[in-house]
């Protein structure tokens, strides 16, 4: 028994939080079936936030996650995970995992810019579900082990994470989110291409998760 048994958990996050059949915005799937055979997926239980809501003896309210989903909404679609549309679209959580930024860090989103809309989405999240528990996770390198794959955004692409993982920080605490601290690990964790993580890679994260969590 934890503190989160039979709790209701909901995600907002990108493609690494997708799943075909299981994500709400299903055609934007990262892992469909090319996907889950490459990385090595039995089942949607092999993904991270399965392995965490599993391990703490939740269960799935729903999961708002899309392939290139950011928390910014530069391209004025109402997607960005500050929108009332991402924000307001989680079912009745008790818990909410937010494992954003690396695809706002890829397409280029100015530090400001991302402080601000990570901001404005705690605060919307905080307004719509006020007894939720919000659980923050910095941004973390990956490291490609399937040698026939191309990189996702380029090998020699910067990965300047930290000033994005010290906004996520110190949102989280202004908020009175939970955080957990990827970037801080110092794991390296396993992807098909660099970004997308194994069904390993996905285990190496759940084990984080969980000992924040828990702790």
């Amino acid at each position: 028994m934890t503190d989160y048994t039979g709790k209701k958990f909901s995600v907002l996050g990108d493609s690494i939080s997708t799943y075909r059949g299981v994500t709400v915005d299903d055609p934007n799937t990262f892992y469909g079936r090319d996907a889950i055979e490459k990385g090595g997926f039995q089942s949607v239980a092999d993904t991270w936030w399965m392995r965490v809501i599993d391990g703490l003896g939740g269960v799935l309210e729903r999961n708002n996650s899309f392939a290139g989903s950011c928390v910014t909404d530069g391209f004025g679609l109402g997607r960005g995970a500050c929108s009332w549309e991402r924000a307001g679209a989680l079912g009745d959580p008790d818990v909410i995992l937010i494992p954003m930024g690396a695809n706002d860090l890829g397409f280029g989103v100015t530090a400001d810019a991302f402080a601000a809309a990570y901001a404005l989405m705690l605060s919307r999240l905080r307004e719509r579900y006020p007894r939720a528990a919000i659980w923050c996770g910095t941004l973390i390198n990956g490291r490609k082990v399937l040698p026939d794959e191309p990189y996702f955004m380029g090998e020699d692409s910067p990965k300047a994470l930290e000033p994005f993982s010290s906004i996520i920080r110190d949102c989280a605490a202004r908020a009175g989110a939970g955080l957990v601290d990827l970037a801080a690990s110092g794991v390296v964790y396993d992807t098909i291409d660099g970004c997308h993580p194994t069904a390993g890679g996905m285990a190496q994260l759940a084990a984080l998760w969980l000992d924040a969590m828990r702790a």
